[in-house]
Parts: C-alpha cells; sequence; structure tokens
C-alpha cells in the first residue's frame, strides 16, 4: 500500500484539503511551518487509510468511534489528572462527536484547541507548583491523597487543581521525609561534635521539600521541549487505541528503539545514555561494545559535544535525549567524536568508531541444572523473547539460537528440558512455529485468520524431531502472544507440561507499515515513523483461543502476578474471545501421564513452606495494590508505612532461599573473558538456584522419568 498522488489529489478537492490552509499558514508562520503542516496532512491521511485497510477489524468512523477517541486522548496526554479540568474538557466538548469528520476531512481542528490548552496548563501547572513547593507542609493535619488516577476524577476547576497538585506534592514530600526521619533516628550522634548533630524536624522538611522541587524543575524543563510533533503522535495513538490496545503509532525514533529490543542489536557505541540536570550523561557501558573497547567513556560522564567524522561539533548540552541519541548512534565503521566532561571537571574529545552492539541479556541462555540430593541432570533454556532480525536474514533468530542451544543440552545428556518463557511478551510469529518444530516431528502448530478468507494452518516447517524427551515449559501471566502460541501448542499435542499460572491473553498478531515506504515522493516530509497494527488473530490448534483467557497451565504454581490485573482482559478495547473449528492433529499419549505430574507437584507444593508463603505475598501485594488512599499526617503514614515494612520482611527472604541446585552455564557467548560477562553469568546462576519455581519444575521432569513413560532416544 502507497499513498497515490491521484487519490491525495481527490481527497484534496473532495474535502476542500488543506491548499487555502497551506497559503495562509506560509503567509503567516513561513514555509517551516507549511512543511510541516504537509507533513502532517501525509501523515494523517496515512493513518486514516492503513487503519481503514490493513486492520483486522477496523471501526467505522463515526460518532461513536469520536467520543472513544476523545477520552483516550485525555487519557495519552494527562494520565495522572494533573494539567486538565472538567471546565477545560468542557470547553472542548464541542469536538466530540467531530473527530471522525475531522479525520476524514483532514482537519485539526480539535488538536490544535487542544494543544494550544495543553501548553498553557503545563505553564499554569508549573506556576502552581513552585508555588505550594515555596512553604513548608503541615504534616499534623489529618488529610489524605488518592494515589490511583482511575479513581480521581478530574478537578472540577483551577482551585481544585490547585488542590490537587498540594496533595500530589505533599505526598511526594512526605514519603522523602519519612525516610530522612528514620535514617536519622537509625544514626548515631556525639553529643560533643556541633557537626552532624540531629536535625530538627523543619530542616528534615525543607531538605524533603528541595528534592522535590528538584525533581519538578527537571521535570517541567523536559516538558517545556516537548514539540507540536510529540503531541500529534498521542493524538494519533489515540485514535490507534479506539481499535485495541495493541495497534499503535511509533514516531521514528520509538520505532528505532524497537527494532533494538526486538533484534538485540544496534549500530552505534554501545553506551546507555540518560539525561541529568540538562546534561547528557552516560548511564552504562555495554559489555564488549565499541565505547568498552575504546576505555575512554565511562559511567557518569557527561557528554557535552557529538561531532560525525571530521564534521563541526554540535552542542548537546539542555538538547532532548531522543535527539542526543540520535546523533551519537550511526552506522557501523563510521566514527564520532564526543567531547566529555569527566567526573572530575576535565574535558577531553575522544573518538569511537561505530560497530554492531550486542545486547547479550536479550539472547536465549542455557544451562545445566544438578539436583545435588538426586544428582539428575535437566537443561534449562531461558528466553525472554522471541527475537528476530528482519533487516538482516543472516542476523540472530530465536529459533536458531534455540535449536543450538537444544543440542548443546542433548549432548550433555540432560534427562529433560525446561524452557522458562516467564516474562516472555512474544515477538516473531514464525519464530515461535520454528521453535515449536524443534520438539514435534510434524503437525499443525497454529491457526492465523486474516480480515478476509479462511483460517490458514502454520504446523512444523522441518519434518523431524531435534529433541523428544521430556519437556516442561514456566509461564507466568507477563508470558504473552508468541509465548502463548508455543505454550499452547505443545499443550494441544501434549508434547510438554506446562507449569506456573495462567498467561497474558494476547490473541492478535500485528505488523509494522513503515509510513516512509508508503509516502513515496513525498521524501520532502520524511521520516513518519510507522504504524504497528492488527491485522490478524491467531487460535490454538484445537479451535479456541487464548485471546482474553490466556494459556492455563497443567500444572499451577502461586505467582505474585496471580491475584493482579495485568491481562489483556484488563487493558482498554481488548478484541473478544472468539473460536474456530480445530486443526486436524493426533495429541501424544500423555494426558494420564500429565495428570499424576500434577497430583505430585501440588502434594510437594502444599507441603512446602516457600510456596504457602508466594502465595500469602501475592495476596498482600493485591491487598497493596487495592490500598491507594494515603494518609498524610506524619503519625499515620510512619505508622502504616511501618507496618507494610513489617509484613514485607516476612516475605524478603523468599528469593533468597538457595535450592539444591548446582547450576554449570552453557552459552559460549556468556562465558566470554571478559569481566561484564562474567558478572552477567554470576547473577544469572546466583538467581537460578534460589528459583524455588524452577526447582519444583525440575522435579516435575524428574517425576516424568520417574514413572517410566518417557520416550526414549
Amino acid at each position: 500500500m502507497k499513498l497515490n498522488f491521484i487519490d491525495m489529489l481527490k481527497s484534496i478537492v473532495r474535502y476542500s484539503l488543506a491548499l487555502g490552509l497551506l497559503l495562509q499558514v506560509a503567509s503567516c508562520s513561513g514555509q517551516s511551518r507549511v512543511n510541516e503542516q504537509k507533513k502532517e496532512l501525509v501523515m494523517i491521511d496515512l493513518v486514516k487509510r492503513t487503519i481503514e485497510q490493513a486492520h483486522y477489524d477496523p471501526k467505522e468512523f463515526n460518532d461513536e468511534f469520536s467520543k472513544e477517541a476523545f477520552d483516550e486522548y485525555f487519557k495519552q496526554l494527562d494520565v495522572f489528572k494533573r494539567f486538565f479540568t472538567q471546565d477545560d474538557i468542557k470547553s472542548l466538548r464541542k469536538y466530540e462527536t467531530l473527530l471522525d469528520d475531522e479525520l476524514k476531512a483532514y482537519d485539526f481542528n480539535f488538536f490544535n484547541a487542544t494543544n494550544e490548552m495543553y501548553v498553557n496548563n503545563i505553564a499554569r501547572a508549573n506556576k502552581m507548583c513552585f508555588e505550594i513547593l515555596e512553604k513548608p507542609f503541615d504534616f499534623n493535619v489529618k488529610e489524605s491523597y488518592e494515589l490511583d488516577p482511575d479513581k480521581r476524577s478530574y478537578p472540577k476547576n483551577e482551585k481544585e487543581l490547585y488542590e490537587a497538585w498540594r496533595l500530589s506534592l505533599k505526598y511526594e514530600v512526605i514519603t522523602r521525609l519519612a525516610s530522612l526521619v528514620e535514617a536519622q533516628e537509625k544514626k548515631k550522634f556525639d553529643p560533643e561534635k556541633k557537626e552532624g548533630n540531629p536535625k530538627t524536624l523543619a530542616e528534615l522538611e525543607a531538605e524533603a521539600r528541595e528534592k522535590v522541587t528538584k525533581r519538578y524543575k527537571d521535570w517541567f524543563h523536559e516538558l517545556d521541549k516537548l514539540e507540536r510533533a510529540d503531541r500529534l503522535a498521542d493524538y494519533v495513538n489515540s485514535l490507534m487505541a479506539v481499535l485495541d490496545p495493541h495497534s499503535n503509532f511509533f514516531p521514528p525514533k520509538e520505532k528505532e528503539d524497537f527494532d533494538i529490543n526486538f533484534s538485540g542489536q544496534l549500530q552505534g557505541i554501545g553506551a546507555t545514555l540518560t539525561q541529568r540536570d540538562g546534561y547528557i550523561t552516560v548511564a552504562n557501558i555495554v559489555p564488549g561494545s565499541p565505547s568498552w573497547k575504546q576505555g575512554e567513556l565511562a559511567v557518569d560522564d557527561k557528554i557535552i559535544k557529538v561531532a560525525q567524522g571530521d564534521e563541526e561539533a554540535v552542542d548537546v548540552v539542555d538538547m532532548r535525549l531522543d535527539k542526543a541519541v540520535r546523533l551519537v548512534r550511526g552506522k557501523k565503521g563510521t566514527k564520532v567524536r564526543l567531547t566529555i566532561r569527566k567526573v572530575d571537571g576535565t574535558e577531553k574529545e575522544i573518538s569511537i568508531v561505530r560497530d554492531l552492539v550486542i545486547i547479550e541479556e536479550t539472547y536465549a541462555k542455557s544451562a545445566i541444572l544438578t539436583d545435588s540430593l538426586t544428582g539428575r541432570k535437566t537443561g534449562y533454556i531461558y528466553l525472554p523473547s522471541f527475537y528476530a532480525n528482519f533487516d538482516d536474514p543472516n542476523g540472530r533468530s530465536s529459533s536458531e539460537d534455540m535449536k543450538k542451544e537444544v543440542i548443546k543440552l542433548k549432548e550433555q545428556g540432560v534427562s529433560g528440558i525446561v524452557l522458562d518463557l516467564r516474562g516472555n511478551g512474544g515477538g516473531s510469529l514464525q519464530d515461535a512455529i520454528e521453535i515449536a518444530g524443534l520438539f514435534i516431528n510434524t503437525g499443525p502448530v497454529v491457526q492465523v485468520k486474516a480480515r478476509y478468507g479462511k483460517p490458514q494452518v502454520y504446523g512444523d516447517p522441518a519434518p523431524g524431531v531435534v529433541y523428544d524427551g521430556p519437556l516442561a515449559i514456566m509461564i507466568n501471566p507477563m508470558s504473552a502472544s508468541a509465548s502463548e502460541i508455543l505454550a499452547a501448542a505443545m499443550q494441544d499435542h501434549h508434547r510438554a507440561v506446562i507449569v506456573g499460572s495462567t498467561s497474558f491473553g494476547k490473541g492478535t498478531v500485528q505488523r509494522f507499515f513503515n509510513l516512509d515506504d508508503m509516502a513515496r515522493g513525498y521524501d520532502d516530509v520524511k521520516p513518519l515513523g510507522a504504524l504497528k497494527v492488527t491485522i490478524q488473530k491467531f487460535y490454538r490448534i484445537n479451535g479456541g483461543a487464548t485471546q482474553l483467557k490466556g494459556v492455563s497451565p497443567d500444572i499451577t504454581m502461586p505467582d505474585m502476578y496471580a491475584h493482579l490485573d495485568v491481562g489483556e482482559r484488563d487493558l482498554d478495547h481488548p478484541m473478544p474471545w472468539t473460536e474456530i473449528d480445530k486443526a486436524p492433529f493426533q495429541p501424544l499419549p500423555y494426558q494420564t501421564l500429565f495428570g499424576q505430574l500434577n497430583a505430585a507437584s501440588q502434594k510437594r507444593q502444599s507441603a512446602d513452606t516457600i510456596f504457602q508463603l508466594e502465595e500469602e505475598n501475592a495476596l498482600r501485594l493485591k491487598a497493596q495494590r487495592d490500598r491507594t488512599l494515603m494518609p498524610l499526617d506524619m503519625a499515620t503514614f510512619r505508622e502504616e508505612k511501618e507496618k507494610a515494612e513489617t509484613t514485607a520482611k516476612r516475605y524478603s527472604k523468599i528469593d533468597e532461599v538457595v535450592m539444591p541446585l548446582l547450576v554449570a552455564p552453557l552459552n559460549d557467548d556468556l562465558n566470554a573473558a571478559d569481566t561484564g560477562r562474567r558478572e552477567i553469568v554470576k547473577r544469572w546462576v546466583k538467581n537460578l538456584r534460589t528459583d524455588n519455581y524452577l526447582y519444583e519444575t525440575t522435579r516435575i521432569l524428574s517425576d516424568w522419568n520417574t514413572f517410566g513413560v518417557a520416550r526414549k532416544e
């Protein structure tokens, strides 16, 4: 799909599109504003067309759509209800049913009016904030603050907005003040020394208020850097959000970041940057990266200027972080010159040749787990996402990496394999299908239905099995999308026992549409970004769907998220659950076995004090999350804080209990010689040894072997 000039011209004629508007803008704001307006017109046309032509279930652009998008836009702009009042929103209600008409006519009246108001409201909030913070708070007054914005209404007017800001700031100050008081109470003072004596409550309050003041100065400073394009991105996302929770607009920088997270690699210098006090500051150096090899850039260095090759340097002090990052990143083999200010205040210029930066934490890792009580060896693979590099056919993919790890574990003679998909939010559909093929000889994996036509069945692309021994897949409520495809397929085939807690419930497939590729002939307005659009729904091979319901485990374990609202069903505008006909397949004869495994595991869990504490902790977290009305008098605040901390201590040791597991990592990359990667290995191994869920899963696979029904190679 591309933007057709003739169609665009027809749209201009039909809707009196902004030819006159462009001339009017040109006369008052100059060429730059004309280019900006042209870019907005092209982008909104592409958004409209993509929704109409590509979305799985596009909604009609009507008054109902308009009302939903109207409400969504204020959620995008003001989720914590700090800027808009009910009076403000009431004054904009005249647009409530017109957003669909404006979208069709390429008008921006609502956006323009809201944008102007938003800028003014930020200035209003800025003034209120620092006016409130100039005076000490009285923490003897009995009042409270509601943390959950969904439980608060928008303030009716400016008076109520001021009061809302006062309560919010008072909560932030009392939080810091309570910590300062506690720290001082634990500190020992020498009464003979004048320096270091206890501070008064008033002095501590001033210190806490000063910290909050600095935080908001930085925050408002960053808000002031936001541009019209940033708020237009929020507006477009409010239109997309009405369709479903996973259709989004990605401005160019956000799309670039998404690609990095998805592929686990980027071209650049390998330094994580943040912004502190107006300076672009180094927060982390990636081990093995160009920055790490060059050796002169260090954590906490401030980047003052950036130059490309031998070109003139650009001052990046007080520059937006995303723009500075764009200057620092660049193609492999190119040189970037950085003027840096060290912690001691000295400045120097360093040169770094950009290269491919590998983010190891995003890739599959494997280990041998040996039960020190029985001597049984279990293979373990952690897959953080179903990553792939669509821009490089030779780039790393989760399916190829998984195959390598499975083969290595087989060569070690493991008695079973645990595949850990906890927290895996998904990724490449094709990789999920190919990974399933490692464990089944042949057969269907998933059914995919597009907007038109019958469902398509996707099966194992390579007949033959890489591993046919005992297999367990671990899931939790944060396992989503491709994780659910793989877990559901293995469950339906009875190929793996699924353990943990019910997964997220995302049963839809998205595709990226690069707006630059579609807007041919409009190079002067690029880059435009990309749209991520839901184009398909996927179904289990048994005909059911993971949408909303998720994958229910064969063996349930308590989970800290189990009682929290974290699934697809808790998002706004989720697509409905539906089902289709099942695909033909023959499950393995393991149903009775899995029932035996469940019975044995539940018996162990019921006698396991750690699992009992995990369930208690999950219920505690639910109660804590529901308790959102916070006291603002010091006595009650400290009493509740101390009570919560005392209760938390009961559960704080859960993750410190070492299981009888010996862990030997196998991943060659993690066994590299550099110290950074060795630290990654140490942390990873330590976490595995204190993972009670993992230990119980290895015992489930031990039962699989003990019951004598595991297939032999």
